[in-house]
C-alpha cells in the first residue's frame, strides 16, 4: 500500500479507519486503527524522512540544536489519600460503563479507595512532591508542561475516568500547603508552561472546552495556550476544530495510549486540519510519540520494565534526530510514587542532553516553529 502522506498528516487514512461514534463509552481509538502499525512502519517518521531526503535541509533548533525534546506531564491525581476527591469519584462511578461487571468493579475499587484515603487522612500524602519534577528538569536546564484539568465544580458532565480534584482542593508544594489553584501560579511564575487536561466529553465540544480552558485561566491569572486531551479522547473528525474555535495556539494529543511512535509518521509540528471544511486550521499539533503508561504499566499497553523502555526510548529519539524533529514524552507526575520511573525519567533526560537536545516545553517549541515557519515563508 503506498502511502499518500499529504492525507496521512491531515487525518484521513484515521478517519477512514475510526468508529462512527465513539463518544459515549469508554474505548479510545489507538494505534491498532493506524494505518502505519499495519504496515509495520509506526516506529518510523515515514513522512520526515520522506521530505528530508528531498531537501536535506533539517528544521533549526535553538542555539544550533539538531532536535528538540518537548517534555509534558498530565495532571491527573493531585493526591493519593484524600476524602473530598474519593467522594466526588463515588459521585458519578458509573459514566461511561458498560456491564454490571464493570460498574461492579469499579464501584468496589472507589469504596477501597475511600476507606484508604480516611486510614491515611492525617498522613503526608506521596504526590505532594511536584516540586521534584521540576528541580529535576532543572538540574538538566530544561522546563515542561503540566497540564492540568479545570477542576471538579468547572465540569458540566463527568466520566468515569475524569479526574477528581478541585482547584481550592489543599496540596504541599515545597512544603509550604497551598490550593491547587496556587501550586499551579507558582509552577507558572519559576518559568514551567500550564496547559489545559479537559473532561473526556469536551473533546467534541467547543462551548465546554472554552469555558473550561477560562476557568483555569481565570485560577492561574494568565491565558492557556496549549491542550492535550484527558485519556487522549480524540476525534480528528471534530476534535481539531473544537480546540481551533476555543482558542487554543498548541495541541499534544496525537500519540498513543497503549503503544510508542509516529501516530501521523512525523515528528514535526504541524498545523492541525479541519477535515470537513477541508482547509489548515491555526492550531499547531507538536505530536505525542512516547507516554511512560503505555510501556510501564502492567496490565495494558506494552507491559515492559525500565530497561526495556530505555531501549524503545533511545531507538526513537535516534530517529527524530536523523531528521531533526521533536521528540515528545508524556511522564504522568504520580509516577512519583514509583522510583524507578523516576530514575528512567532522569536517566532519558541525561541521555538526551548528552545528545544536545533542546528540552523544553509545548509551547515553547510550537512558538519557534512558527516563527521559523514565518521566516521561511518570506
Amino acid at each position: 500500500m503506498k502511502i499518500d502522506h499529504i492525507k496521512l498528516i491531515r487525518g484521513y487514512y484515521e478517519a477512514e479507519r475510526l468508529p462512527f461514534d465513539f463518544s459515549n463509552n469508554s474505548m479510545v481509538p489507538d494505534y491498532a486503527f493506524n494505518v502505519l502499525n499495519t504496515l509495520g512502519m509506526l516506529y518510523t517518521p515515514v513522512v520526515d524522512k520522506a521530505r528530508f531526503s528531498e531537501t536535506n535541509k533539517k528544521p533549526e533548533w535553538p542555539e544550533g540544536k539538531p532536535f528538540a525534546v518537548c517534555l509534558t506531564h498530565d495532571v491527573d491525581d493531585i493526591s493519593a489519600y484524600s476524602l473530598k476527591q474519593s467522594i466526588r469519584a463515588l459521585r458519578s462511578p458509573f459514566n461511561g460503563l458498560r456491564g454490571t461487571a464493570q460498574k461492579s468493579e469499579r464501584l468496589e475499587r472507589l469504596i477501597k479507595n475511600l476507606i484508604k484515603s480516611a486510614l491515611f487522612a492525617f498522613s503526608k500524602d506521596p504526590l505532594h512532591c511536584y516540586d521534584r519534577w521540576l528541580e529535576l528538569e532543572k538540574r538538566f536546564g530544561a522546563n515542561s508542561t503540566f497540564f492540568f484539568w479545570p477542576g471538579w465544580s468547572n465540569i458540566k458532565k463527568h466520566h468515569h475516568t475524569d479526574c477528581n480534584y478541585a482547584l481550592h482542593d489543599s496540596v504541599l508544594f515545597d512544603n509550604q500547603k497551598c490550593s491547587v489553584a496556587e501550586m499551579m501560579q507558582e509552577i507558572n511564575r519559576r518559568g514551567w508552561e500550564i496547559g489545559l487536561h479537559p473532561s473526556w466529553y469536551a473533546f467534541n465540544n467547543t462551548d465546554e472546552l472554552m469555558r473550561q480552558k477560562e476557568a483555569l485561566e481565570t485560577n492561574l491569572g494568565c491565558s492557556i495556550e496549549s491542550v492535550r486531551q484527558h485519556y487522549l479522547h480524540y476525534d480528528i473528525r471534530s476534535t481539531p476544530r473544537v480546540q481551533d474555535e476555543a482558542g487554543f495556539k498548541f495541541d499534544s494529543t496525537l500519540g498513543f495510549n497503549d503503544n510508542i511512535g509516529f501516530r501521523f509518521g512525523t515528528c514535526h509540528p504541524f498545523r492541525l486540519f479541519d477535515l470537513q471544511a477541508k482547509k489548515e486550521l491555526n492550531i499547531v499539533e507538536v505530536p505525542l510519540i512516547i507516554q511512560d503508561s503505555a510501556m510501564l504499566n502492567p496490565s495494558k499497553g506494552m507491559r515492559i520494565d525500565e530497561e526495556t523502555a530505555y531501549g524503545y526510548i533511545v531507538q526513537l529519539a535516534e530517529e527524530v534526530k536523523a531528521v531533526g524533529g521533536v521528540l515528545t514524552l508524556l511522564w504522568h507526575p504520580n509516577e512519583i510514587y514509583r522510583e524507578k520511573s523516576v530514575l528512567l525519567y532522569s536517566r532519558v533526560l541525561a541521555y538526551l542532553k548528552r545528545q544536545n537536545g533542546w528540552l523544553s516545553s509545548v509551547k515553547e517549541i510550537g512558538s519557534w516553529w512558527l516563527k521559523r515557519r514565518h521566516i521561511a515563508d518570506e
